[in-house]
């Protein structure tokens, strides 16, 4: 148990710039609270000048005295995302063994935060998951997500049905706390750039006009299907002859370099594409914001789009099994279904519902319900991280 007097010692751990984007707020807010020494690691592409270097977005939101834990992000070959992880358990297990936080704080489901957990896990450091619960039945990322929940004492899902998900893995109800996503927390209350600041920003004109936002990773759970399947998405693209399109890169999975090179190699061919390895999350849902629709396999399109009224293309098994808003047409990944797709999605009916749309992920209040949430339970904390599994009565 914590005295009254002592901080509370929390570690944050983040990866990609996605998490970072969706990490954000809550930073702010336990960098900010008296009762908190915030701890913050960074690792994974965000050290990589291939995925951008976002390190520096980190270091432009006044986070200065960070712990950096380096990875190999040079193979995104199945074999190198495993080596990778081996690395990050080694690396974590060597800055555990100095620190050793009261808690440690991760969201989602990526091999170095599940290397980041397994180590913390068999050191004896409490972990608090966020966004557990989920299925997305076409990445390697549903298993690991799973792994964490188990690894984890707190959990922070976003959504009811992903609540009863982890109480049915076993996990105590009364440590199962539904607060909504983060992502729903930035649409709701960041303030956005206008368009005429957006297009200026990142120098592309078109976003005074119609276009869309694009974002394609691999589907890690199946095989070498990456390459062929953003081609039948630049086959539907280009149909639409007079939309322009921002397109985000991969993240750092096993086949995102190949989708990356397609882009840029295809996008030298076009004047109405803009390719980005990074917006940064105010430039990106300002983008998202604006844009006619957001098409590809991104969490983003299910879980932000919808709560800015924005309709989605949803391509492929990615994100299947996840809670979808009404806004979000799901499409095989295959040239003519995503232009009808999109053909549907552009109807003015389905544009006005998007608008109008609720989103099923929270109300804008996460960050400060998980903040409230683990300082409870610092407080109260027992000495042991002993769980008893919670078995359902069917």
């Amino acid at each position: 148990m914590m005295s009254e007097t002592k901080k509370c010692q929390i570690c944050v751990i983040t990866g990609t710039r996605a998490e970072y984007g969706l990490l954000r707020e809550l930073l702010f807010k336990l960098r900010k609270d008296r009762r908190i020494d915030l701890g913050f690691v960074v690792t994974g592409s965000h050290l990589s000048d291939t995925f951008g270097k976002t390190e520096d977005e980190i270091i432009g939101d006044g986070f200065k005295d960070y712990i950096k834990v380096p990875i190999p992000m040079d193979d995104d070959s199945k074999e190198g995302m495993a080596y990778s992880a081996g690395v990050a358990l080694q690396k974590f297990a060597e800055l555990f063994k100095n620190y050793k936080p009261d808690l440690l704080i991760v969201l989602g489901d990526r091999f170095e935060i599940f290397a980041a957990v397994s180590a913390a896990h068999l050191i004896g450091i409490s972990v608090a998951h966020i966004s557990g619960g989920d299925v997305t039945e076409g990445a390697v990322d549903d298993a690991i997500r799973h792994c964490l929940t188990k690894m984890s004492y707190l959990h922070f899902p976003g959504c009811e049905q992903s609540a009863k998900r982890i109480i049915q893995m076993g996990e105590q109800p009364d440590r199962v706390f539904n607060v909504g996503e983060l992502g729903v927390e930035n649409c709701l209350n960041m303030k956005i750039l206008s368009r005429k600041e957006l297009s200026k920003s990142i120098g592309f004109d078109k976003v005074l006009d119609n276009y869309c936002v694009v974002t394609f990773h691999p589907v890690t759970m199946e095989a070498d299907t990456a390459e062929s399947q953003v081609y039948e998405l630049i086959g539907a693209m280009d149909a639409q002859q007079s939309m322009s399109y921002i397109i985000t890169m991969a993240n750092a999975d096993a086949g995102g370099r190949a989708i990356n090179d397609i882009w840029i190699k295809e996008g030298k061919k076009r004047s109405n594409w803009l390719i980005a390895t990074s917006l940064g999350v105010l430039r990106y849902l300002s983008a998202v914001k604006y844009a006619r629709l957001v098409i590809g396999n991104s969490s983003s399109g299910v879980i932000e789009a919808p709560s800015m009224g924005t309709p989605t293309i949803n391509i492929g098994d990615r994100q299947k099994g996840r809670v979808m808003a009404e806004s979000v047409i799901c499409c095989e990944p295959d040239k003519s279904c995503i232009a009808d797709a999109m053909k549907k999605a552009l109807t003015y009916d389905f544009q006005e519902k998007a608008k109008h749309i609720k989103s099923p992920f929270g109300n804008g209040t996460t960050s400060k319900l998980i903040v409230d949430i683990i300082i409870d339970y610092l407080k109260n904390k027992s000495q042991t991280n002993e769980k008893r599994f919670y078995d359902i009565n069917y």
